[in-house]
């Protein structure tokens, strides 16, 4: 069993308490600032860091379940693990975190780092849940074999989930993609769903939701969605 250590400056910048334990926190919060295929941008390493130093901006009451959730649910950050120089070691350094995280019945969420993780954190995604569905937020397909000669590049982030024959995927603001990536997404049109980024204002919400009814959800996204 690995010995996954707790962050003393975590998510939301909860106070160490009972809420923020391991034992106790339902939602596991594991930063991974992977940053090894990245091909235009960089800072990709600092990307968890960023996010939980944002977050203790955040209120820690909400207001659509009118209650200070992480009380109630339990919210605890893993500390960053010296991640593996090698790709390959890498990925399989996340994969076996979020494995434990999964076989302790805890809910993890995963802070990158390059879209690349996604390869690590799906297998055990998919060893558990038989019937999954990815619903990909991104400006990219991602869908490439290999990306400059790398099958694990983070242009190839979801094909290597399409490797599991059990996953479907749902990719919401897709802008940019490449031939090959068609052709791809072509023969595998009744495992992938692309609402373009063109489309938006005529994207149908509750079909999207209704498209996921009694599957098992795998959320992803990257940050250019949102542009």
């Amino acid at each position: 069993m690995l010995n996954l250590e707790k962050s003393k400056n975590g998510f939301l910048g909860i106070e160490e308490n009972d809420a923020t334990n391991y034992a106790a926190s339902k939602a596991i919060i594991i930063p991974f600032g992977l940053e090894k295929t990245v091909s235009y941008g960089s800072g990709t390493k600092r990307g968890p860091q960023a996010i939980i130093k944002a977050s203790h901006q955040v209120e820690l009451f909400d207001e659509e379940l009118w209650c200070e959730a992480y009380k109630k649910y339990g919210v605890s950050t893993l500390k960053q693990p010296k991640i593996k120089t090698n790709i390959h070691s890498a990925l399989k350094q996340l994969e076996d975190i979020v494995r434990q995280v999964l076989e302790n019945n805890k809910f993890p969420l995963i802070l990158g780092g390059e879209h690349s993780i996604i390869a690590g954190s799906i297998r055990p995604f998919a060893e558990k849940y038989k019937d999954l569905a990815i619903l990909h937020f991104d400006a990219h397909a991602d869908l490439r074999n290999e990306y400059q000669g790398q099958k694990f590049s983070h242009a190839s982030a979801l094909r290597r989930c399409m490797d599991f024959k059990n996953i479907k995927l749902i990719s919401a603001g897709i802008r940019n993609i490449s031939t090959e990536e068609v052709s791809f997404l072509r023969k595998n049109r009744r495992r992938i769903k692309i609402y373009w980024a063109k489309d938006k204002s005529n994207w149908d919400i509750k079909k999207i939701i209704s498209s996921l009814k009694n599957k098992s959800v795998y959320l992803t996204f990257d940050v250019d969605a949102f542009d």
